[in-house]
C-alpha cells in the first residue's frame, strides 16, 4: 500500500486512536504496525475478528481483559538462564492466570464467537505452572515462609536469633552503669546490624564497634561486643535466606524457560485478542458498520462519514463509484467539501483493508484495492525546486505509470497551478490515461472543460458539492449526477469584496463563452436540490406511517395480551368457584347420608349421583392458545426451561436422551417425547424467573410450609358412595401439586367399585386418560389416572 496516501488520507491519526484503545503493551504494538491489506482474506478474516469482538462488547459487557503486564523481558531473561526477580516472577504468575480466564472464557463461548475462540486455542495450558508459582507466592504476592523446607528453616532461625539479639540488647539498655552513655535508649540497625545510639565523648568508654555517626558527629551507633556473636550468627542466617530465595526464583526461572515458547505465543494470541476489542471498541465510539465486501468490485458508501471529523460536525455523503462510470468528477464552490469527500473515501477504504469498521450505514459496499493512490494538497519542495504545477504533475506521472486495474485514484484540483486552458488539456488527457488504466477514480476540478467532457464522455459522471445561494453558505453535501458552479462570486462577496469589484467581474465574466453553462448548471442544481428535499420529506412522512404502524401493532399486541389475562382470571375464578361448589356439594351428600336413613338405597344413591353431576357440568372459559414452536431436541441442554403440553406448565430439563428427555415439573420428576416438548414464551420464562428470585427472597427469612400430597389412594373395602369423595379430594390434591399420574388402588373383587370409580374419571375434564396398571404392580385392581 503507498505510504504516501497512508499519510495524506490521515490514516495515522486512527493508528493512534487505536494504540491509545489497547490496553496491553502487546495489543500497542500490534496496532502501531497496522497497515491496510490488499488480500481479501485477510482483509474477511480482520473484520471478522472485529465484528465478533464487537458482538461480545454487546451481548457480554464485558470480556476478560485487562490486569496483564509486559512480561516479554523476563521471559527473554529465563531464556537466557539469568534468575527472574521476584517481582518478575509475579509478573508472570499473574499474566498466565489472566490468560486462562481468557482462554476458558473463549472456549466456553465457541459457538457464538468461533474465530476469537480458534485464536484464543493458542493460549496452552499453564496450570501446573501457576500451581508452582502458587506455591512460592501468597495472595499478596509475597515470599512464602513455606516455599521451600529450607526457607522455613532459616526464617524461624531468623525469628529466634532476632527475639534473642533483641533480649540482649534491651539487658544493655537497661544496665544502669551504660545509661549515661546513651544518647536514646532506643535499638536501631545499621549495616544490617543491631546497635545502640552513644554520646561521641563516651566513646571509648562503651566497648563496642562503631558503625555509622550521626550527620552532626554527636552521636555515635555502637555494635556492643557482647552481641557481637548474636548479630553474626542473625546476619549469617540472612545470608542464608537470601541464597535459598535466589534458589527458589532460579528453580522458578527454569521452569518459565522450558514454557518459554508457549507463553510467548499465548502472550502473541492474547495481544490479538486485546487488539481485536480495541477495533470493536473504535466502531462503537464511531457509531461505524461493517461494509460488504463488493463481488463487483464497486463503490457503495451510504450515509458515509469522515472519521476524523466530529460526529456532531460531519455531514454524511453517499457515495457511489464504478459500475456505469469509473470516474467521478467533483465540481462546486472553494471551501464546499470536494476535498472532504474525496478524503472520506480514501480513508473509509484504508480503513476497510485494515479490518476496521467504517462510520457509515449498512449495506455499505467495498472492493479490496491493490492500492490506493492520493495526489491531494500541495506539497511544493523548495529545495527541489517545484511548484505547485510541478509537485502536481511528479505525483500523477508516478500514479499513472504504476496504477493499474484493481487500484482506487484521488486526484485533487486536477491540472490546477498552471494556465487554465492547458491545464483543462493536461487534464483531459490524463482522465483518458487513467480510464485506460481500469482504475476507480475520484477527481475534483474547477474547469468547464472538464465538466463538458464528463457530460459527453461515457464512464465518467459529473458530481458536485451544493452551495446554498441563500445563505451564500456550502451545504457540504454531494450530489452526483450533475456538474456545479464555483460561486467565486457568491464567496467573493460573504467574505466583502468591494460592490464596484465585484460589478466589473461579472461584466467580464457575461461576456464569456460558456456564461450559459454556469447559469443552466445552477437551475440544474436548484431543481435537484428541491427534488431531494421533496423527497427527505416523503421519506420523512414514510418514516411516520411506519412508527404509527408500529405503535399500532404494538397496541394490539397489548390488547391481545390483555385479553388473555381476563381470560384467565374468569378462568382462575371459575376454578375457585368450583372447587368452592364442590366442598358444598359434598357437604349436602354427609348431609343426606345422615338424614335420609329411612329411605331406600337406590333412592338416595340417584340423588348423590344428581348433585355431583351437577357439579361437574359446570365449565370453564376455554383458553386461547397461541401456537409453540417446536423444541430441537438435538440442541436441548440440562436446566434448559421448557413448556409440557400434556401438563400446560414450565419444567426444568435434569436429562436428555435420543427423542426422550426427563423434566422436573413442580417438584415432579416425569418422562416426556419430542411431542410433548415445546419452546417457553418470552413472558414466560421471565415470570418463572421473578417467581424464582420471590420465592429465593421469602424463603430467605420465612419459613415454608409444606404440603404432604400422596401420589396414591387405597379404596379397598368402600362403597361407591364412600369411595368417590375420597378419590375427588385426592384428585384435586394431585392436580394442585402436578402429579401424574396418579394411581387408585380399588381391587379386583366383583368389578362394580371400579367401573363406578371408572365413571367418575370419565366424567372429570382435567382427566385426559385413565387405564389399569400392567400386571406386575396390581393390573385391574388398580387404576392409574393421567391429567
Amino acid at each position: 500500500m503507498n505510504n504516501r496516501s497512508i499519510r495524506i488520507l490521515g490514516f495515522y491519526q486512527i493508528q493512534n486512536m487505536l494504540i491509545q484503545l489497547a490496553p496491553s503493551k502487546v495489543s500497542k504494538e500490534i496496532a502501531k504496525h497496522l497497515r491496510p491489506s490488499s488480500d481479501a482474506d485477510m482483509v474477511r478474516t480482520s473484520l471478522n475478528d472485529t465484528e465478533e469482538a464487537l458482538h461480545c462488547l454487546q451481548r457480554e459487557g464485558t470480556a476478560p481483559f485487562g490486569g496483564i503486564t509486559e512480561i516479554r523481558p523476563a521471559l527473554e531473561k529465563a531464556k537466557r538462564s539469568v534468575t527472574l526477580e521476584g517481582y518478575e516472577c509475579v509478573d508472570i504468575w499473574l499474566n498466565l492466570q489472566r490468560y486462562g480466564e481468557i482462554h476458558r472464557f473463549f472456549s466456553e463461548k465457541r459457538e457464538a464467537y468461533s474465530q476469537l475462540a480458534e485464536r484464543a486455542e493458542g493460549i496452552a495450558d499453564f496450570t501446573m505452572l501457576i500451581h508452582s508459582f502458587a506455591s512460592v507466592f501468597d495472595k499478596d504476592h509475597q515470599l512464602r515462609d513455606n516455599a521451600s523446607p529450607e526457607l522455613l528453616r532459616l526464617r524461624n532461625r531468623i525469628n529466634d536469633l532476632e527475639r534473642q539479639t533483641k533480649r540482649y540488647m534491651n539487658g544493655v539498655l537497661n544496665n544502669k552503669e551504660y545509661q549515661k552513655y546513651f544518647q536514646d535508649v532506643l535499638v536501631t540497625v545499621r549495616n544490617n546490624r543491631y546497635v545502640v545510639p552513644i554520646k561521641q565523648e563516651y566513646r571509648h568508654a562503651f566497648p563496642g564497634i562503631v558503625h555509622d555517626t550521626s550527620a552532626s558527629g554527636a552521636t555515635l551507633y555502637v555494635e556492643p561486643l557482647a552481641i557481637v556473636q548474636a548479630n553474626n550468627d542473625l546476619q549469617a542466617a540472612r545470608l542464608g535466606e537470601s541464597r535459598e530465595i535466589e534458589r527458589i526464583f532460579h528453580r522458578l526461572t527454569a521452569a518459565v524457560a522450558e514454557e518459554y515458547e508457549a507463553i510467548r505465543t499465548a502472550t502473541q494470541a492474547v495481544g490479538q485478542l486485546e487488539f481485536a476489542f480495541a477495533k470493536a471498541q473504535l466502531a462503537v465510539r464511531m457509531k461505524a458498520v461493517r461494509p460488504e465486501i463488493s463481488p463487483t468490485g464497486t463503490v457503495k458508501l451510504y450515509q458515509a462519514r469522515h472519521p476524523l471529523i466530529d460526529g456532531d460536525c460531519v455531514v454524511p455523503n453517499t457515495i457511489f463509484l464504478g459500475g456505469d462510470y469509473r470516474i467521478l468528477l467533483i465540481t462546486g464552490s472553494n471551501t464546499g467539501g470536494k476535498t472532504v469527500a474525496m478524503k472520506t473515501l480514501g480513508l473509509i477504504v484504508l480503513m476497510h483493508q485494515a479490518g476496521l469498521f467504517i462510520p457509515g450505514l449498512d449495506g455499505s459496499e467495498l472492493p479490496v484495492f491493490r492500492n490506493v493512490f492520493a495526489d491531494i494538497g500541495d506539497e511544493q519542495d523548495i529545495a527541489q525546486n517545484l511548484s505547485t504545477f510541478s509537485s502536481h504533475m511528479k505525483q500523477l506521472i508516478y500514479i499513472i505509470n504504476h496504477s493499474g486495474p484493481a487500484d482506487l485514484i484521488l486526484a485533487d484540483e486536477l491540472g490546477s497551478g498552471t494556465d487554465p486552458a492547458e491545464g483543462s488539456a493536461i487534464a483531459i488527457a490524463i482522465m483518458e490515461a487513467l480510464y485506460e488504466k481500469g482504475a476507480l477514480v475520484m477527481v475534483t476540478t474547477h474547469y468547464n472543460d472538464l465538466k463538458n467532457y464528463a457530460y459527453q464522455t461515457a464512464g465518467i459522471e459529473n458530481g458536485h458539492v451544493e452551495f446554498d445561494v441563500e445563505t451564500l453558505r456550502p451545504t457540504y453535501k454531494l450530489r452526483i449526477g450533475s456538474a456545479g458552479s464555483s460561486h467565486a462570486f457568491s464567496i467573493s462577496e460573504r467574505l466583502g469584496m468591494p460592490l464596484p469589484v465585484l460589478a466589473k467581474a461579472r461584466e467580464l465574466r457575461s461576456r464569456s463563452q460558456d456564461v450559459d453553462m454556469e447559469a443552466i448548471l445552477t437551475k440544474l442544481n436548484a431543481q435537484s436540490q428541491q427534488m431531494d428535499e421533496e423527497q427527505q420529506q416523503l421519506e420523512q412522512r414514510l418514516a411516520a406511517v411506519r412508527q404509527l404502524e408500529a405503535e399500532l401493532r404494538h397496541e394490539k399486541d397489548k390488547a391481545a395480551e390483555k385479553r388473555q389475562d381476563i381470560i384467565a382470571a374468569s378462568r382462575r375464578e371459575a376454578m375457585e368457584l368450583k372447587r368452592s361448589l364442590r366442598l358444598e356439594s359434598e357437604r349436602i351428600i354427609r348431609e343426606l347420608k345422615q338424614q335420609a336413613r329411612e329411605g331406600g338405597e337406590s333412592d338416595r344413591a340417584k340423588a348423590i349421583d344428581k348433585a355431583r353431576r351437577a357439579v361437574q357440568q359446570i365449565s370453564l372459559p376455554a383458553e386461547e392458545k397461541q401456537r409453540r414452536d417446536p423444541v430441537d431436541m438435538a440442541r436441548l441442554k440440562v436446566g434448559q426451561l421448557v413448556f409440557i403440553n400434556s401438563l400446560d406448565g414450565l419444567g426444568t430439563v435434569t436429562e436428555c436422551r435420543g427423542k426422550k428427555a426427563t423434566v422436573s415439573v413442580r417438584g415432579m420428576t416425569v418422562r416426556v417425547t419430542d411431542k410433548d416438548i415445546s419452546a417457553p414464551f418470552l413472558e414466560e420464562l421471565k415470570q418463572e424467573r421473578r417467581a424464582e428470585k420471590k420465592a429465593a427472597a421469602e424463603s430467605s427469612f420465612r419459613p415454608v410450609r409444606t404440603v404432604q400430597v400422596n401420589t396414591e389412594i387405597n379404596i379397598i373395602g368402600k362403597t361407591g358412595q364412600e369411595a368417590i369423595p375420597l378419590v375427588e379430594r385426592f384428585l384435586d390434591q394431585a392436580l394442585s401439586a402436578g402429579f401424574s399420574p396418579v394411581r387408585i388402588i380399588h381391587g379386583k373383587g366383583s368389578g362394580a367399585l371400579r367401573r363406578q370409580i371408572h365413571d367418575f374419571l370419565s366424567e372429570q375434564p382435567f382427566v385426559t386418560r385413565f387405564a389399569p396398571e400392567d400386571s406386575q404392580n396390581g393390573g385391574d385392581g388398580v387404576t392409574l389416572v393421567y391429567f
